[in-house]
This record gives C-alpha cells, sequence and structure tokens, in this order.
C-alpha cells in the first residue's frame, strides 16, 4: 500500500533552536510558513521535516507516508472497511490524501506521491588486507566534507502496545515486520514494495511519543565530521558511533533541543519486494549493537521525553 515515508512533524515550543539544530544537522530549510519551519535533504523535491510552534513543550504531531493511486485507494478502503473516521488535514499546506489516527493517537497521512529516485553515488574505492583497489592515492577525504543527509530514512515512535500497533500498520499500511526485540519491546517495519529494513520503528513506553529521525548519508566519513560540527555548536552527544545488528546500519545520534534525537545512518539492509526474509526476535543487547565507542546505549536513550 505505503511505498515511502515522506515527513515527519513536531510540536515545538520555539523554531529558532529547531532552525539551528537541523541546519547544522545538514538539511536545508526550505520555507517558513507563519509559525512553521520546514527542512529537506540536498536535492528533495519535498520537506521531510516539519516544526510548528506550539508554546508549549514538545510533542509529534503527525506522520507522512506516500502511496501511488492503488495504495492509496486500498488504505481508504481499509479505513472504511474498519470504520476508522478520516479527518481534514489539520494545518493549510499540508498534504491531502487521507488523514486518520493510529491506536495510539498518532495522527497519521497518507498522500498520493511518486517514489523518489535515490540518486546513485560511486562507491568509495576501498583497499581490503591483499586487495588494492586504490594505488597511489591517498584514501582520507578531506576535513571540510559536509555531512549532507540525502534522505529520511525512518522514524522511531514509543507505543504502549507494540503489537496493536504493529497490527494497525501491516492491515491499514500494508507494512510488513522485518524484525522484533523480545518481550514485546520493540519492532521495525518496512514498506511492503521494495524498502530499506524499516522505515517505522516502534518501542514499549508508557505512553505515545517521539523517540528519534534517522537520515541516511554516504560515508562514516561524513557522518563523524558532521558530528563534530554539531558537538562544536554545543548540542548533545547522544550514543553512538556505532553499528545496529537490526538492520545492520552505522549509527550516530543527537539530541535535539527538546530531547528527541537526530541519527545519521550508513549501510541499512534493502529488502526487495519478492524476498523471503525471515524476521528474528532479538535481545535488547544482541540487536541494539554489534559494537559501540559508548559501549551499551546510555540509561536515557529509551527515556520517553513526552510524558515528563
Amino acid at each position: 500500500m505505503i511505498h515511502s515515508l515522506r515527513h515527519f512533524a513536531l510540536g515545538v515550543p520555539d523554531l529558532t533552536p529547531g532552525s539551528d539544530f537541523y541546519t547544522t544537522f545538514g538539511l536545508t530549510q526550505s520555507e517558513q510558513n507563519g509559525g512553521r519551519l520546514n527542512f529537506r535533504c540536498e536535492g528533495k523535491d519535498h520537506d521531510e521535516v516539519v516544526l510548528i510552534e506550539t508554546g508549549d513543550r514538545r510533542k509529534f504531531h503527525h506522520i507522512a507516508f506516500g502511496a501511488d493511486a492503488r495504495g492509496l485507494d486500498q488504505v481508504v478502503g481499509a479505513l472504511r472497511a474498519r470504520g476508522i473516521e478520516q479527518m481534514k488535514p489539520p494545518l493549510a499546506h499540508l498534504p491531502d490524501g487521507a488523514w486518520f489516527r493510529d491506536p495510539d493517537g498518532n495522527l497519521v497521512n497518507v498522500h498520493l506521491a511518486s517514489m523518489s529516485a535515490r540518486r546513485s553515488e560511486a562507491a568509495p574505492t576501498i583497499n581490503y588486507p591483499g586487495t588494492f583497489a586504490r594505488i597511489g592515492r591517498r584514501g582520507c577525504p578531506k576535513p571540510d566534507i559536509a555531512a549532507r543527509p540525502r534522505r529520511l530514512g525512518h522514524l522511531i515512535l514509543f507505543t504502549p502496545n507494540v503489537t496493536r500497533q504493529i497490527g494497525f500498520y501491516r492491515d491499514i499500511l500494508g507494512m510488513k515486520v522485518s524484525d522484533t526485540i523480545v518481550g514485546e519491546y520493540g519492532a521495525f517495519l518496512r514498506a511492503s514494495g521494495d524498502s530499506d529494513h524499516h522505515v517505522l520503528g516502534l518501542l514499549n513506553s508508557a505512553a505515545p511519543g517521539f523517540h528519534h529521525a534517522s537520515f541516511e548519508v554516504a560515508s562514516i566519513d561524513e557522518a563523524e565530521l558532521g558530528a563534530q560540527r554539531i558537538k562544536g555548536k554545543g548540542f548533545r552527544h547522544a550514543w553512538g558511533p556505532g553499528r545496529h545488528a537490526i538492520g545492520s546500519n552505522y549509527f550516530h545520534y543527537f539530541r535535539d533541543p527538546w530531547n528527541g534525537m537526530a541519527e545519521y545512518y550508513y549501510d541499512m539492509d534493502f529488502i526487495a519486494k519478492d524476498i523471503e526474509w525471515a524476521p528474528i526476535d532479538w535481545t535488547k543487547k544482541d540487536g541494539m549493537f554489534l559494537w559501540s565507542a559508548d559501549g551499551p546505549p546510555p540509561q536515557d536513550f529509551g527515556r520517553n521525553y513526552e510524558i515528563e
């Protein structure tokens, strides 16, 4: 049904810190619309982060997915079959399509959108033991390379009922489970067609909320030089660098001004629609990280700041 994650929105008390954070992170501020800031990755033709000034504490506002005409019709049909109310867009200048709430009360949008082409980039030339692909040339990049996130890859949300949320996003949006964490602690869902390992993750908490948004970069060097700039501007390091087992990607997380997180990621598992993929029910330890410069995730990594 859905083919991609398009954007997410947060309600925040003040837009200025958000502008500082996301532009330092490497996103482009595309416009400001009366109490709203929009951001996108370089080269993208649509916004991927929306900040809405609410004058109150940070709170997750909505998530938006893209679908083709057939997929959108299927979503609308599934909503009607289950008696789920459709709503009007909550604000001006947001996509049309179907607006509705999931069982946790999160606002969800599915709208008509073309599948964004993924710009192909040349793979780095790397020397391996006994194999020399780069000869007579230095491999170290220049220190001034910028972190340029290519796209919003996935969003992780807190939920008090992981199993219920899995059922909703599977039945209404056609998503598939790629992996889970034991004890119904977490689940990682992908689109039904060709997809990254996950475009939506769910983590158990006492209440709904926003955990983090993740953006793809082209190399570990890009992520870590970007990390130095983020820390240099006074934003708080959260966890990393390291490598997840779930999804296999390298990661580095930073706290945004309201204690949510943004992640640089690189080298995510990709699952084609015709691949037989067997989900694993991982332990927290084995699934969360193969290695990390920080060791295990910090105590507040799974903390839901929206309920405090």
